[in-house]
C-alpha cells in the first residue's frame, strides 16, 4: 500500500459540504476534518454521521483523520478539564466515524521527566490514549519543536493505549531541526503527515508558507518517508494565507509531481 493524497477542509476557509466538493475536483483520496470548527461533536446528530458518510461515499472520498485543536499544551492548568474532556468527545466521535486517527496538538513536551509540567502532559495522554484504546482511535500527537530524541522518549513511555505522530516538517524547520533525520529517529510512530511549508527569518522566528516555497527539502522528506516505508496519508494544509485555495491548489500540483516520481501515484 503506497501513500495517499488528502486536505485539510478547514484550510480552504469554506463551509464543510462546499470544501468536501472542492477537494473531489481536486482528484485527492482523502479530507482530515477539523472536529473544533468543522464537525463539532455535540451538535452532530446520527442523521448528520449518516449525511456525511453518504456524502464522502458519493464524492469517494474517504475520511483520513479528524483533527482537534486546542488553544494551550495539555500541562497548563487553565480550564484543562474543560479542553481534556472536549479532546475526549472529538476522539469519541472519530470511533462512531471509524475514523483511525484524531490528529491533537499537545503542547512542546518538557525534557526534563521531574517537571510538574512533564507529569501532567504523560498523565493527560496516558489517559487519552486510553480512551484511544476503547473506541478504536489512535491518538496522534503532532510535535512541537521538542528535539525528536524527547519526543521518542515520551512516546515510548506512554503504555495505556496506542499513540502515534502527525509528523509536520514545516514545523520542524521553524525550529532548526532537520525533518529528515526526524523521520528516521520517530519512524515508528510516524502514521499521518501533514504537508506543510515555513521559512525562517534571521530573527529565529519563522513563518508558514506555500507548499514548496519555503526551506522543507521535500524530494529529501519524501524519500526517507519512502525509506521507512510510509503507507500513511499525505494531508496538505495551509493554515495562514490571503488565497488559500489557489495556494493548496499548486501545492497538491507540487506534491502529486513528487509522489509521481517516486511512483506513489
Amino acid at each position: 500500500m503506497l501513500p495517499q493524497l488528502a486536505i485539510a477542509t478547514s484550510s480552504m476557509k469554506l463551509p464543510l459540504r462546499s470544501a468536501l466538493k472542492a477537494a473531489a475536483l481536486w482528484e485527492v483520496q482523502g479530507v482530515r476534518i477539523d472536529a473544533r470548527v468543522e464537525l463539532k461533536p455535540r451538535e452532530l446528530t446520527e442523521t448528520g454521521k449518516r449525511d456525511l458518510s453518504n456524502l464522502l461515499r458519493e464524492l469517494n472520498l474517504r475520511l483520513a483523520s479528524l483533527s482537534f485543536s486546542v488553544r494551550r499544551p495539555l500541562y497548563e492548568q487553565a480550564d484543562l478539564d474543560a479542553r481534556i474532556a472536549a479532546i475526549r468527545e472529538a476522539m469519541e466521535l472519530a470511533g462512531k466515524l471509524s475514523v483511525r486517527h484524531l490528529c491533537v496538538k499537545i503542547g512542546k513536551v518538557p525534557e526534563d521527566r521531574n517537571t510538574r509540567d512533564y507529569q501532567q502532559l504523560h498523565e493527560v495522554v496516558s489517559d487519552l490514549a486510553r480512551l484511544g484504546d476503547h473506541v478504536g482511535v489512535v491518538l496522534t500527537v503532532t510535535p512541537m519543536g521538542e528535539l525528536p530524541e524527547v519526543m521518542k522518549d515520551f512516546l515510548d513511555s506512554i503504555r495505556t493505549g496506542p499513540v502515534a505522530i502527525d509528523f509536520d516538517p514545516a514545523i520542524m524547520v521553524l525550529n532548526g531541526i532537520d525533518p529528515a533525520e526526524s523521520i528516521r529517529l520517530l519512524h515508528q510512530y510516524i502514521e499521518q503527515v501533514t504537508a506543510r511549508d515555513a521559512v525562517r527569518d534571521f530573527s529565529g522566528g519563522g513563518r508558514e508558507v506555500p507548499l514548496g516555497r519555503g526551506e522543507v527539502v521535500w524530494d529529501q522528506t519524501l524519500s526517507t518517508l519512502a525509506e521507512i516505508p510510509y503507507t500513511g496519508w499525505l494531508v496538505v494544509d495551509r493554515r495562514h494565507s490571503d488565497h488559500p485555495r489557489e495556494d493548496l491548489g499548486q501545492g497538491l500540483n507540487y506534491l502529486k509531481s513528487l509522489t509521481g516520481e517516486l511512483g506513489w501515484v
